[in-house]
C-alpha cells in the first residue's frame, strides 16, 4: 500500500439525509478505482449499533493504529459497511469524551475563535465525535508517515476533525479534502424567508450567524473549508454561495450521481407506473368515498415530499398555487389529487379512516371470491344484450350483505385533509384553509396530507416511497434552497413529469451541461431569483395548468424525456469529478 484514501461524514453507516445517499451509491466506484487503499470513517452511535456494519478483526497495521487511538479513551470497531462495493471501514466510539466536550469547544475558541457560548447537543456530539476521529487520524498519519493519504471530509459535522488535525500539518504526505452538501449560513437564511440570492453581495456573514444563533456551526465550516487542501461543493449555485459566505471558491465542483440499478428501466416504468397508479387510486376513491362520488378515471395524481421546511421546499409556495389552480380549472378538466407527504409530528391515525378502509377492504374480499362468478354473470348480459344493472348482477342475499358492511362507514364532522389526527395549529393545514384547500365537492384540487413516513407496511398506503413516485403523475419542487435536488432527480429517473427550480444545483447542471426539449421537457423548472413571491406562485400555477391540459400521448413525452436527463446524472457519467479531485490531490 503506497497510499491512502479515508472519507470522513457523520453519515457512515448513519442514515440521516442526503449525505448518505451520496456516499453509499458511489462507494462502489470509489471502492472499484482504490479497492483496499479505501475505508471509510463514521460515527459508533448505541442506538444504531452495527444495522448496516459488519465488523471483524484488522490486519495487524491497522490493528496497531486502533491500539494506539484507543489508548485516548475512544473506541473503535473495523469492518465493511454493508452497502454496493463494502467498503472497509472504522465506526468510530466516542461516548467516554463526551465529559470533555467544554475542553474540545475550547480547543476551537483558543485555535480559530469559534464561538460556541451557543450550542445544544447537535453541536456537542459531532464536535466530540469529531476529535475522537483525529485522535485515530493522527494515529495512522503516524503508522503510515511515508505512504500519501488523502482525508476526505463532509459537511461542518466532521470538518471540526480537520481543524483537529492542526499538529499534522508537517506531513508532506497527506492532503485534504472538505465538502459541502449546503452551507450553514444559506440554509438558515432561506427558512427565515430571507431571499439572499437577490441580496448576496450585501450579506454581512458575521452579523447573521449571530442574529441566527449559529456561530459555532458557521465557524467549524468556515475554517474548515479555508484550511483544507482543496475545497469542494456538490454545485455550481451552491459554489457562488460558499464564496460569499466562506470566503473560499470551490477547487472542484462535485455533482450528486444517482445509482440506476434501484429503478425500473425503460421497458419496466410504464408496468410500474400501472400497478402503483391503481393503487393511489383506490386509496383516493376509499377517502373521499363517504363524502362524495369521485372521478378518479379523469384524473391527475401530483405530489410533494421532503423534510418539513416550508420556505426552503417551497411548500408554501406549493399549496399557494394549487388554491389558484383550483380557482382557474373549470367542470372539463381533469381532476387533481395531490398527496403532500411531510412527515410532522401527528396524535394518531385518523380512526375513521381506518374504519372506512376495513369497510372497503371488505367489500372488495367478498367481490375478490365472486370473482369468476360474477363476471361470468356481467358477460352473459353483455351477450344477451341485457341492460345491465346492480340489482341484476346481485342478488338481493347479496346486496343485503353489502349493505350491512356500508352501514359500518363513518363521516368525520368536516372533509379531511390529512391522513392522521394533527395538532390544530399545524402549519400546513393551516396553508391549506388560507388557500380556500379544504376537498369540497366542487374542488377540482384536492389534498391528501400524509404527515407519517411512507412504507410498505404502514397500514394505509403500503406502498413504498419509491412505489408512490412510480405511480404518480407529477412531482412538485418547488424549493428555494436546494444545493443539489435528490427528490427532483429521483423522481425524473422514475419516468415522472418533475417540477424543480433554478435555484437547484440538479437543474442548474442540466442547463449547464443537456439540451432541453423545449415542447416536452419532462422536468419543468421554474424561476425563483426575485423578491416577488406572487409572481413565482403565478409561474407555478402556468406550469402546473399547463400540465394539468397534458394529454395521454404528450404526458408520455415528457416522463420518457424526464427519464432522458435524469440519465446524464448516472454516477458513472459524474464519479469522474471525485477521480480528479483524488488525482490532482494524490500527484
Amino acid at each position: 500500500m503506497n497510499k491512502f484514501l479515508l472519507e470522513v461524514s457523520w453519515e457512515v453507516a448513519n442514515k440521516v439525509g442526503g449525505i448518505y445517499t451520496v456516499l453509499s451509491e458511489k462507494a462502489h466506484y470509489i471502492k472499484e478505482k482504490f479497492g483496499d487503499d479505501y475505508f471509510v470513517v463514521g460515527p459508533f452511535l448505541k442506538d444504531k449499533g452495527f444495522q448496516d456494519f459488519y465488523q471483524f478483526l484488522p490486519d495487524e497495521d491497522l490493528g496497531e493504529i486502533i491500539n494506539e487511538a484507543e489508548k485516548y479513551g475512544i473506541k473503535i470497531y473495523y469492518g465493511e459497511w454493508l452497502i454496493d462495493g463494502r467498503p472497509k471501514g472504522f465506526l468510530v466510539d466516542f461516548e467516554n469524551l463526551k465529559p470533555n466536550a467544554n475542553a474540545f469547544k475550547y480547543e476551537l475558541w483558543e485555535k480559530y475563535k469559534i464561538d460556541s457560548s451557543r450550542v445544544g447537543d447537535d453541536y456537542n456530539e459531532p464536535i466530540v465525535w469529531s476529535k475522537a476521529v483525529s485522535i485515530f487520524l493522527k494515529a495512522f498519519c503516524e503508522r503510515f508517515r511515508e505512504q500519501k493519504k488523502v482525508f476526505h471530509f463532509h459537511e461542518w459535522l466532521s470538518g471540526a476533525a480537520l481543524l483537529f488535525l492542526d499538529s499534522d500539518e508537517s506531513d508532506a504526505n497527506l492532503k485534504t479534502a472538505f465538502t459541502i452538501h449546503a452551507t450553514v449560513l444559506g440554509r438558515t437564511l432561506a427558512s427565515a424567508d430571507v431571499n439572499f440570492w437577490e441580496n448576496l453581495n450585501s450579506i454581512s456573514p458575521d452579523k447573521e450567524i449571530y442574529k441566527f444563533g449559529i456561530e459555532a456551526k458557521y465557524g467549524v465550516e468556515k475554517y474548515a473549508s479555508q484550511k483544507a487542501s482543496y475545497f469542494t461543493a456538490v454545485s455550481s449555485v451552491l459554489g457562488k454561495e460558499a464564496e460569499t459566505f466562506l470566503g473560499r471558491k470551490p477547487d472542484f465542483i462535485l455533482p450528486n450521481g444517482l445509482n440506476f440499478d434501484r429503478f425500473s428501466t425503460n421497458e419496466e416504468i410504464a408496468h410500474a407506473h400501472r400497478k402503483n397508479r391503481e393503487i393511489l387510486k383506490e386509496f383516493i376513491l376509499f377517502f373521499f368515498a363517504p363524502y362524495y362520488k369521485v372521478d378518479v378515471k379523469n384524473s391527475l395524481i401530483m405530489f410533494i415530499s421532503g423534510r418539513k421546511e416550508i420556505k426552503n421546499k417551497g411548500i408554501d409556495v406549493f399549496i399557494r398555487s394549487l388554491g389558484k389552480l383550483n380557482k382557474i380549472l373549470n367542470s372539463g378538466d381533469k381532476n387533481i389529487f395531490v398527496f403532500i407527504f411531510v412527515p410532522d409530528e401527528v396524535y394518531e391515525e385518523d380512526n375513521i379512516l381506518r374504519n372506512n378502509l376495513n369497510v372497503y377492504k371488505s367489500i372488495e374480499s367478498i367481490i375478490d371470491e365472486m370473482g369468476n362468478e360474477l363476471k361470468g354473470r356481467l358477460i352473459n348480459y353483455l351477450i344477451h344484450k341485457k341492460e345491465v344493472s346492480s340489482g341484476s348482477l346481485f342478488s338481493n342475499d347479496e346486496f343485503l350483505t353489502f349493505k350491512k358492511i356500508f352501514s359500518k362507514v363513518k363521516k368525520d364532522k368536516e372533509i379531511p385533509l390529512s391522513t392522521h389526527k394533527l395538532k390544530s395549529d399545524n402549519q400546513i393545514i393551516g396553508l391549506l384553509k388560507e388557500a380556500n384547500l379544504s376537498n369540497k365537492i366542487e374542488d377540482r384540487v384536492r389534498v391528501i396530507y400524509y404527515p407519517s413516513y411512507i412504507n410498505s407496511s404502514d397500514g394505509l398506503l403500503n406502498l413504498n416511497y419509491e412505489d408512490v413516485v412510480s405511480g404518480s403523475h407529477v412531482g412538485v419542487f418547488p424549493s428555494f434552497y436546494e444545493p443539489w435536488g435528490y427528490t427532483p432527480l429521483e423522481t425524473s429517473a422514475s419516468g415522472v413529469i418533475s417540477v424543480t427550480t433554478n435555484l437547484t444545483g440538479f437543474a442548474d447542471y442540466l442547463k449547464e451541461n443537456v439540451k432541453f426539449n423545449n415542447e416536452d421537457p419532462g422536468i419543468f423548472i421554474l424561476n425563483r431569483t426575485g423578491d416577488n413571491i406572487e409572481k413565482t406562485i403565478d409561474e407555478l400555477t402556468k406550469i402546473l395548468s399547463k400540465i394539468a391540459k397534458i394529454e395521454r400521448p404528450e404526458r408520455a413525452h415528457n416522463k420518457q424525456e424526464a427519464r432522458r436527463l435524469a440519465e446524464f446524472c448516472r454516477w458513472e457519467n459524474l464519479i469522474k469529478n471525485y477521480f480528479a479531485l483524488y488525482n490532482k490531490a494524490f500527484s
